[in-house]
């Protein structure tokens, strides 16, 4: 009886310090699921059409598989993305943006350009991922 107890206590503790451990990580994740940056909602504070969210939806799937393939490939390796990597993800971010731009107003256009100036500044103070 003793020693199933100490073992159910040993698990508990393994697996309070994993959790524990994982959340200490300086690259985990921040509260709410994304990080900051270009994958910010760049629509904040635009109000869309129905017309324009579904117009913005097929846009992003449009271009979701070439970044699904590129994040499969890195999460792959385990290793951070080079520079390649994160200027082909910036390619495919940037043309994203270029298409939703084209179906917003000229009103909605103007914020949707404060809104990328805003995360490329948040993408300049944030060290590159594996650092």
């Amino acid at each position: 009886m003793r020693i199933a107890r100490i073992a159910m206590m040993a698990i508990a503790l393994c697996a309070a310090s994993a959790s524990i451990a994982s959340a200490q990580r300086p690259d985990s994740t921040p509260p709410g699921g994304r990080r900051a940056g270009m994958g910010a909602n760049l629509l904040e504070g635009i109000t869309l059409t129905d017309v324009q969210q579904a117009q913005v939806k097929a846009i992003r799937e449009k271009y979701a598989p070439q970044r699904m393939e590129i994040m499969t490939a890195l999460r792959t390796t385990g290793m951070p993305p080079d520079s390649a990597t994160r200027a082909r993800l910036q390619g495919i971010t940037d043309a994203q943006t270029i298409d939703i731009r084209a179906v917003l107003t000229a009103e909605q256009q103007q914020i949707l350009d404060k809104n990328v100036v805003e995360a490329r500044e948040r993408m300049k103070r944030q060290p590159p991922p594996g650092n």
